[in-house]
């Protein structure tokens, strides 16, 4: 049977954005592979000092953050239900994973070190190669990549308008009435 020029053109495109995402992915193994170290230093010296970058020396105030947001606690109905998510599951798709990162990071204002070695730990799809580069774009310490500070009230709207998410996985927001569901 013949394949139609406009069914083609859609799989020319699929398989033109797969080979995009295999050398990305190729790009990102390489190149933890020539700078071992990405696991351990911001990419950009410049972000070095910033935050408290070694776990044993957080003040209380920042273990207890970190701790809100491992466990899918820290009042952000949208952040608390995505980490409760992945922690069941092992998986959450890359928008809320950008999420995650972006508030432990900017709205938390935590090194993101910890909270790399976390999710390391929770996901299923876990490549050392993509997870250290991507948490780092994420974070904003590459010194190259535009910052991106997600807003978890925003994602949660444009994501769950009707807090079904929220709701399936923050039990304790049930019963919140619908003008409330998204509200920290």
């Amino acid at each position: 049977q013949m394949v139609s020029p406009p069914e083609f053109q859609d799989w020319a495109l699929s398989l033109q954005s797969l080979a995009s995402r295999l050398r990305w992915h190729c790009h990102f193994l390489q190149k933890l592979e020539d700078e071992p170290e990405l696991e351990y230093r911001n990419l950009h010296p410049a972000y070095d000092g910033l935050r408290t970058e070694v776990a044993s020396d957080m003040s209380e105030e920042e273990r207890r953050r970190l701790e809100a947001w491992k466990w899918g606690r820290t009042g952000y109905p949208m952040i608390d239900a995505v980490m409760r998510a992945l922690i069941d599951t092992g998986w959450i798709n890359f928008r809320m994973r950008a999420m995650l990162v972006s508030f432990v990071t900017f709205h938390l204002f935590l090194h993101w070190r910890e909270p790399a070695i976390w999710l390391a730990k929770l996901f299923v799809d876990y490549e050392p190669g993509i997870h250290y580069s991507q948490f780092q774009m994420q974070a904003g310490t590459t010194g190259i990549n535009t910052i991106r500070c997600y807003s978890p009230l925003k994602q949660a709207h444009d994501q769950d308008r009707d807090g079904i998410f929220i709701r399936k996985w923050v039990q304790e927001l049930q019963t919140l009435p619908d003008d409330y569901i998204h509200e920290p």
